[in-house]
């Protein structure tokens, strides 16, 4: 059997089911009101709060209102109010202390962009002001007069040349002074048939004498050994006299293709040479014995040369004693 709410606690009903009558439940008290006040914190605070600041103080120490009693639990003044621990005030001192040194750094700030300020004027003031502006020595005259020093003569001697005779004076070079040594000689001579002959069978033009010269090359000799004869490319190359070929060298040396012949002219030991020679031009060999006229070889430029011609020596008793060799065949030559 179900019983209406409305009527479940009702006397005649209980006492019908066999329940009896219930005893009359007293009224519950109110709970009692603390009659103490729980402060937010015990820090004193000096400056005023924001409102920030305002809730999370309420949010540290919150008090939480009494719980309704259990039924049959006592009631009264005595039962107490229960408290949430309170959070401790430490979160609270350091954002104090954050606020204050965020001050500080702004005044710090200030007075850096204050004294930045100051510096930039002081620069731009000093850029602008010239230098003589601080110059408080004395005048340039007064300066100059005391930095005066008595005048000196120079007495010039009168046997010494004079200046317009030394303006007069020239340099010659090396070259030059070679130039004017060997560049007027004259190389002309008449071909012969004796017994000593010319290297080729017709005159032919001399470029470079005996002895020192104007290097005509970067690595030919100051200290000309024989002369130069320049009657073209491929001319055919005699021999001066009756000999053996004592030497035959083939592009060796700074002479090219090279022979020398040994001589015995007027009772001595001739050595005569014929450098520059084309390769391969020349048939002799060491120890073959030759006529006067007999085909030595052909003009080239084997060697160090600067353009085909037949640099011809002549040395006396030793093949490295050279000797003029104009002056010799002029001698010697009919």
């Amino acid at each position: 059997m179900t019983v209406p709410e409305e009527r479940e606690n009702d006397p005649l009903v209980l006492d019908l089911l066999g329940f009896g009558t219930p005893a009359r439940l007293e009224p519950i008290a109110a709970p009692a009101t603390p009659t103490h006040e729980i402060s937010p914190s015990r820090e004193v605070v000096s400056a005023p709060l924001t409102r920030r600041e305002l809730r999370d103080r309420e949010r540290t120490v919150e008090v939480v209102a009494p719980a309704a009693p259990r039924r049959g639990a006592a009631s009264g003044a005595g039962a107490k109010a229960r408290v949430k621990p309170r959070r401790t005030a430490k979160n609270t001192t350091r954002r104090d202390a954050v606020r204050v040194a965020g001050v500080k750094k702004s005044l710090g700030k200030r007075l850096l962009s204050f004294g930045a300020m100051l510096f930039a004027g002081a620069l731009a003031f000093g850029m602008t002001v010239p230098a003589n502006a601080f110059d408080t020595g004395p005048e340039e005259t007064v300066l100059a007069d005391s930095l005066a020093m008595e005048a000196q003569t120079v007495e010039v001697d009168p046997t010494l040349v004079s200046f317009s005779e030394r303006d007069a004076w020239t340099v010659t070079s090396w070259a030059e002074m070679l130039r004017l040594r060997y560049g007027n000689r004259t190389f002309d001579y008449t071909v012969g048939t004796g017994p000593i002959r010319w290297p080729f069978p017709y005159a032919v033009p001399i470029s470079s004498g005996f002895g020192d010269r104007a290097a005509p090359c970067r690595g030919c000799s100051t200290a000309h050994s024989g002369i130069d004869f320049n009657p073209g490319w491929g001319a055919a190359i005699f021999a001066i006299a009756d000999g053996v070929v004592y030497e035959h060298g083939e592009g060796g040396s700074s002479w090219g293709n090279y022979v020398i012949i040994q001589h015995e002219i007027d009772g001595q030991t001739v050595y005569s040479g014929y450098a520059h020679m084309q390769s391969g031009s020349s048939p002799l060999v060491v120890g073959e014995e030759i006529k006067v006229g007999d085909f030595v070889g052909l003009v080239g430029a084997t060697g160090q040369a600067t353009g085909a011609h037949l640099h011809f020596t002549i040395s006396i008793g030793d093949p490295m004693h050279y000797v003029d060799p104009y002056t010799f065949l002029k001698t010697y030559a009919s």
